[in-house]
């Protein structure tokens, strides 16, 4: 149930609000809407009024540069320990590998809403109001049944110490009208993978979802739905790693039909051989304007022709290779276990570069439109930016500091290095001092107003090792022109700010002026959570809604009123007699449309909200239905 859509009482958000989240401070409420005391939508921290951003795909674009240019909100300036800092979280029933996705404008039952996604392992899907600062339930929240465990085979590690249902982040298509997800199911002692085509607003299966996968060779439980799904051509591209390299397994990417989910193309990255899997530490393969798929491989069989482990692929939108890349020392990689995909493939705007990352600590630059094949100079460069694991890469370009790469690896410290024409300048131009303590290093994203007032934001483990067990974490907002500067991280005051064990392998997501969070939970395995952070209350609440208009169309009432300068939603508020009650809240959009349920005068209020609270009540607007729908007769 949603609060926005079943009516409750204030006095009962009240009670909930209070249980959950008496850390978040409050803010007086005006005497003219003391029935409104602390509802789910007052205490809605975001932002202003302005263009809304959507982060529907991993890493924020195809290109997976992981940054966000349109972020007025959140700024060197807005961001510190006084006026930043966690909002709400909420409780999931197991753990979040999956970086949350945000789609704004979303029609949920007659108004819309700005919603966030995420998934956990236990084969769930959430949807919650991306606005709503309470202890409400998820807008929808679907599973898909018994996920595989990390006992259902011997794989050997605990790279994954538990349920592995939901692993690789979902993707969103631009229309804003469907979630595609892939989860692990075991029936029995029989293991499925299906991907799944999920309505947005109401989290149902769209027709002829779910679709069963299949292609020669492929293994439902040996194969690990590892990296982001994404959409390219009308198609779901799903790729495929391993679990602790346990085989027989391949480097797989199938092609699905994102309409009616027929399969389509399957490409092998070792058909005959093994291994070479698209890992990528969970990123999504990049892809360009022309729809050609970028994506690097790990450890396994390489022949050059067939077979192409430890390697840069680009493949055409019909899935066939057109140009590779293989470092000279290719051999001895395999042999270490020290693949060269673990940061993942990214694509520099501009410049006809794909970038990415090793276990070795060397970063590669490959021209897209000329690979190469094999050997070390073909590449643009290749340089040794760290000494161990890159698992994550951030591109930006600063008006002050010209085209940057930034990176953190395991057991070292963060960095920025400057791109010098095609190429990076050998020393960075920023780090810190700290080091991190071990696996895998920090997962990053940026955002920025354009190419200035950057932030990075880097998620990583407080202390300790996440190779194999969960780890407390800690997010860190930098300055992105000067790293030396660090604006705030989640423990400063945890009493208010911590978010618990870090979630390995999940950049935070940026968008209009809130920071969206997974983690591991409390616990090392079982336990999962969503962690919002923005804004903290600060100044006027914005003013009244006004011109507020009540009509009946057909058997429907429709209100209407002004948009408000400054404020971020709207409540909606029913009153009969001495009853007031909420009958929407956390509304992007000033409008409302739903189904009359009794005959004869009913009026109706509304209120703006921003970050700083409340506004007093609009003028009430009275609406009388003459004729309400027929209850619907069973046979």
């Amino acid at each position: 149930m949603n609060w926005f859509s079943t009516g409750f009482h204030y006095q009962e958000l009240r009670h909930a609000y209070m249980i959950g989240h008496a850390m978040i401070p409050t803010f007086p409420v005006p005497a003219t809407v003391r029935h409104l005391t602390l509802a789910a939508a007052f205490l809605v921290l975001s932002l202003p009024g302005f263009c809304q951003v959507d982060v529907l795909t991993q890493h924020n674009d195809n290109a997976r540069t992981g940054a966000n240019l349109q972020e007025t909100v959140l700024t060197p300036a807005t961001v510190n320990p006084q006026h930043f800092g966690l909002i709400f979280k909420h409780l999931l029933d197991d753990q979040l590998y999956t970086q949350p996705l945000v789609a704004t404008h979303v029609r949920v039952k007659g108004g819309w809403h700005d919603l966030v996604f995420v998934t956990t392992v236990n084969n769930s899907v959430y949807a919650f109001d991306a606005r709503d600062s309470t202890l409400s339930p998820p807008v929808w929240h679907v599973n898909f049944g018994t996920p595989a465990n990390l006992n259902d085979a011997d794989f050997g590690c605990l790279d994954i110490n538990g349920q592995m249902g939901i692993i690789g982040a979902p993707v969103i298509n631009a229309e804003k009208t469907a979630l595609y997800v892939v989860a692990l199911t075991k029936t029995g002692d029989k293991f499925e993978q299906r991907l799944h085509a999920l309505d947005l607003a109401t989290g149902a299966d769209l027709p002829h979802s779910p679709a069963t996968i299949q292609a020669p060779d492929f293994d439902p439980l040996l194969q690990n739905q590892r990296p982001a799904l994404l959409l390219s051509g009308g198609k779901v591209l799903i790729s495929y790693a391993s679990h602790c390299d346990k085989g027989p397994y391949h480097g797989f990417l199938l092609a699905y039909d994102a309409a009616t989910l027929d399969p389509g193309a399957v490409f092998n990255t070792s058909p005959g051989g093994d291994g070479a899997s698209i890992w990528q530490s969970g990123l999504a393969p990049a892809v360009d304007s022309h729809g050609n798929i970028y994506f690097v491989t790990g450890n396994g069989s390489w022949n050059g022709n067939t077979q192409f482990s430890e390697s840069f692929l680009k493949l055409d939108p019909s899935l066939h290779v057109t140009d590779w890349f293989t470092p000279t020392n290719h051999v001895q990689l395999d042999k270490d276990d020290n693949d060269i995909d673990s940061s993942g493939a990214i694509l520099i705007p501009g410049k006809h570069l794909v970038a990415d990352g090793g276990k070795e600590g060397f970063l590669y630059l490959v021209d897209t439109e000329k690979m190469g094949h094999l050997g070390d100079e073909h590449a643009v460069q290749r340089l040794s930016v760290t000494g161990s694991h890159l698992h994550s890469l951030v591109y930006w370009q600063s008006r002050k500091n010209g085209e940057l790469l930034y990176l953190w690896g395991q057991r070292d410290r963060i960095r920025a290095y400057q791109f010098e024409g095609r190429k990076l300048k050998q020393a960075a131009v920023m780090s810190r001092a700290e080091m991190n303590e071990g696996h895998p290093g920090a997962m990053l994203s940026l955002s920025a107003n354009g190419d200035h007032d950057g932030i990075l934001w880097a998620a990583i483990h407080a202390t300790g090792d996440s190779w194999h067990e969960s780890r407390p974490g800690i997010l860190h907002a930098y300055d992105a022109d000067d790293l030396s500067h660090e604006l705030w991280n989640s423990l400063e005051n945890s009493a208010r700010d911590d978010c618990n064990n870090y979630s390995k392998m999940a950049p935070p997501t940026i968008a209009n002026g809130r920071v969206y969070l997974a983690s591991f939970g409390t616990e090392n395995t079982g336990t999962g959570q969503l962690c919002v952070y923005g804004l903290l209350p600060s100044g006027a609440p914005p003013a009244a809604p006004t011109s507020l208009h009540a009509n009946i169309e057909g058997r429907f009432v429709s209100l209407n009123w002004n948009t408000v300068p400054g404020a971020d939603s709207y409540v909606v508020e029913q009153i009969q007699g001495t009853e007031r009650r909420v009958i929407a809240s956390n509304l992007t959009e000033p409008g409302f449309q739903f189904p009359a349920s009794e005959k004869g005068a009913v009026e109706y209020s509304v209120f703006a909200i921003n970050a700083n609270g409340s506004s007093t009540s609009s003028t009430q607007a009275k609406a009388t239905v003459k004729q309400v729908p027929e209850p619907r007769m069973h046979h």
